[in-house]
């Protein structure tokens, strides 16, 4: 049942790694703003050409996320494909998956109430696959799952 329960917990990574980043990203563009408004950097072309290309790269988060996410979708499958199921625990795997839904479908929308703050608003619109994914976290945790199961139960008998 490791394969099932990973599940769960990336579905608990990609939540808190997804908040981090947008307030991560949300500081940055913050801390940068107000190193503009500093007469002594507003003044000098290069601290504004270097605080561009840093809002430019902080805006770069949002394909690590994406790079995370995809890498965790991987890890699932090669866990299912290591880990021996019992085929007759399939229902069960089933249930569990259906569970960590429910709990990816709180978390999601914990991240739709975060989201809809007004401060942490202006960092989602820079930020559109985290917020995508963490607003469709349930949907993914579930396909995460159902993959999972899929690829532990339906690989070939390698006996010789």
């Amino acid at each position: 049942m490791t394969s099932v329960r990973d599940i769960l917990i990336v579905a608990v990574i990609l939540f808190a790694v997804g908040i981090t980043v947008v307030f991560a990203v949300d500081i940055g563009h913050r801390v940068n703003s107000n190193l503009l408004t500093v007469p002594v950097m507003a003044n000098n072309s290069n601290a504004v050409s270097v605080i561009n290309n840093s809002d430019a790269a902080i805006n770069q988060t949002d394909y690590i996320y994406l790079a995370l996410f995809i890498a965790f979708f991987l890890s699932i499958v090669i866990a299912g494909w290591l880990v021996g199921g019992v085929p007759i625990a399939a229902p069960i795997y089933f249930f569990v998956v259906v569970i960590f839904g429910f709990v990816a479908v709180i978390l999601q929308s914990v991240w739709g109430d975060i989201a809809a703050n007004s401060q942490v608003f202006n960092a989602t619109l820079n930020m559109p696959i985290t917020s995508f994914i963490l607003s469709h976290l349930g949907y993914f945790t579930v396909i995460f799952g159902l993959v999972g199961i899929l690829v532990m139960f339906a690989k070939p008998n390698e006996r010789m």
